[in-house]
């Protein structure tokens, strides 16, 4: 742990240097810290002394460290990647953490000092990967929002300055990596793998990489920089460009013609010399690169969009794309002009099945190398690859062979959200994919529901990203407002077979406030909450924005989520494809989502049954649910979880059980094999 002690060292010599008052949420404090003051006028929070607070933490992480086995040096190691599909919990690490320490001071960032000392409150939530939005660097230019998206990634060799803890000192490039390194050493210790969100087809606007290879961008004069927009298909519907029938409906849009005159040549194209001297005085002042292209050679880089025609998402003003093919695919070439500048559309948005025969090797070498850069240097465990479909198949499993020579066990997520696809991204070395599970979740109780969730439990060649909500999805607490129904949907998405659970940060507080819109949403979807709240129209993608950490809410998530934690340890083993009895999805009762997993090799049987409907209560009968040869197998089951209880009760399978509305039952059962 010498990155631990590093930090421990450094908070102990930099005791008593200001911070005189210093107030955090007392759920934070789940390590039983006693030296803290209440304040009446902070209802929720505690006052500490920072540094004897944080060292507790540490010291508490070192204590409880998981026993390392023999070679693993406390480096988190399994003999499958995803064994019993671990729960995993997802945050943007500048809000995780963010406080308004001093009272009548500013928001103070999420850091990595402070997410350390949250380790514990996540596990004992069952968390077992701990998930982080890019924390590189972002860009500065077109940023949105107070502090700009972190999916604009300025350099992807530097940690986000923000993420540094004033409380260990004047902040340097080394003594950053090393508190990043003590996060992941912590998780280590407590038994948490780490994971890093990385962005390959996109960039930063100004990323810095445009100073030395500026014909890995798309470039368009500086005037069309305000109305810039992909052509819209008149009468076409929402439409991912998956063939080559769409391919001639973008190329045959009236619009065309002119969007493809906004594109111009890279500037060291147009005038080389002229280029060069941009660069030294670039070099000499350490002005922003984008803001010198812009004045000298009136162009900017492209914004960037979805992949999907006629998608409802406005432009990505932050981000651009990278430039990985300096040709442009063979069924595109018939439509352009030899003479036609390097432009993106759609389908050249779509690397992985629009790709050009001149690949930009440099730059893929330059992606190539920057996962295992994060893993052998800072000891990751995994990455979710952004867009991860919109890269060269090529490429994507170069990086994945690249890393796994060093770690065979390390996690690639990618970002695919059509369950059809999974094959291919198994293919292409991949763990697990997103899915679309958060969006089928709005439509439980509705008619077909049940048959659509298990079609794709069972044909995904990948597990699913069990998620009631993503970070850039609606909230689960506003899709679902009842207590009853999201405790229904959380024990669903824990036991559901192949598929991750995923708590997005804020989930676990019934936060309603998105943090991003770029799902499912519309702008309105920004003001959810009430005037009055100080995060009001804030988006933590963008903002500087502290989840609710004081709000009563969480006394009805947490112990739902630590219940479920613990119940999905238990029966893990039984929750596989294979094992779900046949009728999943055919249900002769409309009211009742009901499914059963029977490991017959062993006799032993799950049984998840919920009420759909929350105006009625049902009346079952577990004996009239399950196939009848696996009910001869057994007189008897245990119900492990009613009433929104643990429990450890028999009863037969003519027992009639009564469910409340949204309440879920779940039992167990052990035959004669």
């Amino acid at each position: 742990m010498t990155n631990l002690k590093m930090v421990s060292a450094e908070l102990e010599r930099n005791q008593g240097q200001g911070a005189s008052r210093y107030y955090l949420p007392a759920v934070w404090n789940s390590f039983g810290f006693k030296e803290y003051m209440i304040d009446p006028d902070r209802p929720g929070e505690i006052r500490v002394e920072p540094y004897r607070y944080y060292r507790a933490a540490i010291r508490f992480i070192a204590a409880h460290a998981r026993p390392a086995k023999a070679g693993e040096d406390n480096q988190v190691r399994t003999d499958e990647k995803t064994v019993g599909h671990p729960i995993m919990y997802g945050a943007s690490l500048r809000t995780l953490t963010a406080w308004n320490h001093d009272p009548g001071g500013p928001l103070e960032s999420g850091t990595f000092l402070k997410t350390i000392a949250l380790l514990p409150h996540l596990q004992s939530l069952g968390v077992e990967i701990l998930y982080l939005l890019p924390i590189f660097v972002g860009g500065e230019k077109y940023k949105k929002g107070e502090l700009g998206s972190p999916y604009a990634v300025k350099n992807y060799y530097q940690l986000d300055p923000t993420l540094h803890d004033p409380l260990l000192g004047t902040l340097t490039p080394s003594r950053l990596e090393t508190e990043f390194k003590a996060l992941i050493e912590a998780c280590h210790l407590l038994g948490l793998r780490v994971m890093l969100d990385f962005v390959f087809r996109t960039a930063a606007r100004d990323n810095d990489l445009i100073a030395t290879h500026p014909e890995w961008f798309y470039w368009i004069g500086l005037e069309h920089v305000d109305t810039f927009t992909p052509p819209v298909i008149k009468r076409a519907k929402k439409l991912p460009i998956r063939s080559e029938n769409k391919v001639e409906l973008l190329y045959n849009s009236p619009d065309l013609k002119g969007y493809l005159a906004q594109f111009r040549p890279a500037p060291n194209i147009i005038d080389p010399v002229k280029w060069e001297n941009l660069c030294a005085k670039q070099r000499q002042t350490g002005a922003n690169i984008l803001d010198l292209v812009e004045k000298e050679f009136n162009l900017t880089t492209t914004p960037g969009f979805s992949d999907v025609i006629c998608d409802a998402q406005p432009p990505w003003t932050d981000a651009t794309y990278l430039r990985f093919y300096f040709d442009l695919h063979p069924r595109a070439r018939k439509y352009v002009a030899p003479e036609q500048p390097p432009y993106v559309l759609q389908d050249v948005a779509c690397l992985n099945l629009y790709r050009g025969e001149n690949p930009n090797w440099d730059l893929w070498q330059y992606i190539r190398n920057i996962v295992p850069y994060y893993q052998q240097k800072f000891g990751i465990d995994g990455a979710r690859i952004d867009m991860g479909h919109a890269l060269p198949s090529e490429l994507t499993q170069a990086i994945i062979a690249q890393t796994r020579a060093c770690d065979p066990n390390f996690i690639f997520w990618s970002e695919e959200f059509d369950v059809k696809n999974t094959r291919a991204a198994k293919a292409d070395g991949y763990d697990l994919v997103t899915g679309d599970l958060w969006q089928l979740y709005k439509k439980v109780g509705e008619k077909g529901f049940c048959r659509h969730l298990f079609t794709r439990v069972r044909t995904a060649a990948l597990p699913l990203t069990g998620a009631l909500e993503l970070p850039d999805t609606p909230r689960a607490a506003w899709y679902h407002p009842e207590q009853n129904r999201l405790e229904s949907m959380v024990l669903l998405n824990y036991f559901l077979p192949n598929v991750v659970p995923f708590v997005n940060s804020g989930m676990e507080l019934l936060e309603k406030q998105p943090m991003n819109l770029g799902l499912d949403n519309t702008e309105a979807g920004r003001f959810v909450l009430p005037a009055t709240d100080p995060m009001y129209g804030k988006l933590a993608f963008f903002d500087r924005y502290s989840l609710h950490w004081l709000q009563e809410e969480q006394n009805f998530m947490v112990p739902l989520l630590r219940m479920a934690a613990v119940l999905r340890t238990r029966f893990c083993h039984l929750l596989k494809v294979n094992f779900l009895c046949k009728d999943c999805g055919r249900f002769p009762r409309k009211a009742l989502l009901y499914f059963a997993c029977w490991d017959e090799r062993r006799g032993e049987l799950l049984v998840y049954i919920a009420n759909q409907k929350l105006g009625k209560q049902v009346t079952v009968t577990f004996g009239q649910l399950v196939p009848a040869k696996v009910r001869t197998k057994m007189d008897e089951l245990t119900l492990v979880y009613a009433g929104r209880q643990l429990r450890e009760e028999r009863f037969s399978w003519r027992e009639r059980q009564l469910l409340a509305p949204g309440e879920v039952v779940i039992a167990v059962g052990k035959g004669r094999v």
